[in-house]
């Protein structure tokens, strides 16, 4: 094991902090969560892609000649279901498991990907024949985003020691930022590569796991942690440690952390101050829809910096929550939260 856990609150600096590795060492790799930070770091001059993109560009076609069922030299294309013909929508409920069976709304079908494509593509008279016969052609491999992350998850648990020899062989480190976030093939490929002797770098902030994250960063030990926000204000910081027993400190700029109720909140809806909200149900889509400036679900807003007042709605809000939506501002928060649960 190779690898350094670095713990880093909202506004303290993920991609600065990745930035200086990058720039230290070369031959690095950045991971990102988004398809906006991949591009962000492109321009730096740095190599970037998220975890899908790696796999669909790097790794999966170096296993076409590995899978059987795969056409040996297949060009990979992804599908939308709903723009395929009706008589291929079906694909939109098949999967993968890890052993490589082929599921149909959660039963296992006769194929599997050790058959053949020759042998696939000489069956007839079987369920969902056509669906598989499309997904691995002869010259094509079509994935839905579903399959992709099968696929993924497959190759990791099938071929874990090939997976690390392609990326030792063209990278000499790697970076995961936003590592909270990641679950299903996205966290078991993390996993892989936090085992191996892959020189590696996890990113994250424990509390902002508010996208179904698992919980394996969290369990993890911190190398160095950074409890400085470069975003988030003094008043709201202490705030935050009072209620929230989050260490995060920021700097000493005028705003204000301001309770106030639900009937009010229209009230502070000045064009500018900028509205936060879990979901939009019972009196807090009445505000929603009244409200003249911008607005955005907290988990839409994850990531942002935003420059104006915030105002935070509802009444019972999750502590992960609730720190993400405090931290993307700049300056003063309204709150109606009364329950922090």
């Amino acid at each position: 094991m190779n690898a350094t856990i670095i713990k880093i609150v909202a506004g303290g600096g993920k991609t600065t902090e990745s930035e200086k590795i990058l720039r230290h060492k070369d031959n690095g790799l950045y991971l990102a969560f988004n398809n906006e930070v991949v591009n962000e770091m492109r321009l730096k001059g740095f190599v970037c892609k998220t975890i899908d993109s790696l796999f669909s560009s790097f790794i999966i076609p170096k296993f076409t000649s590995l899978i059987p069922i795969i056409g040996n030299g297949s060009k990979i294309t992804y599908v939308e279901t709903e723009r395929l013909p009706i008589q291929l929508r079906g694909i939109g409920n098949l999967c993968i498991d890890v052993y490589g069976n082929i599921i149909n709304k959660e039963k296992i079908t006769g194929f599997n990907l050790g058959v053949t494509n020759a042998q696939l593509h000489n069956m007839k008279n079987m369920t969902n024949l056509s669906t598989v016969k499309f997904i691995f052609g002869t010259d094509e491999l079509r994935l839905t985003h579903k399959l992709r992350s099968n696929l993924i998850d497959y190759i990791i648990e099938k071929y874990p020691n090939e997976i690390i020899d392609i990326l030792q062989s063209r990278f000499s480190f790697i970076i995961f930022d936003e590592t909270q976030d990641m679950k299903n093939h996205l966290e078991n490929f993390a996993k892989l590569i936090y085992s191996s002797n892959i020189e590696s770098y996890f990113l994250g902030d424990d509390y902002q796991n508010i996208n179904g994250g698992g919980r394996w960063f969290e369990e993890l030990s911190a190398r160095r942690t950074l409890t400085y926000s470069h975003r988030c204000p003094e008043n709201n910081c202490k705030w935050i440690r009072n209620n929230l027993k989050i260490d995060i400190y920021g700097n000493v700029s005028l705003s204000e952390f301001i309770e106030i109720t639900l009937d009010e909140a229209l009230l502070y809806d000045n064009g500018k101050r900028v509205l936060l909200y879990s979901a939009a149900s019972g009196s807090i889509k009445n505000i929603v829809s009244q409200w003249k400036g911008r607005k955005y679900t907290i988990k839409g807003v994850k990531g942002k910096t935003l420059e104006e007042d915030i105002v935070i709605i509802g009444r019972t809000m999750n502590k992960k929550v609730y720190y993400t939506a405090i931290t993307r501002t700049k300056h003063s928060v309204f709150t109606t939260i009364n329950k922090i649960t």
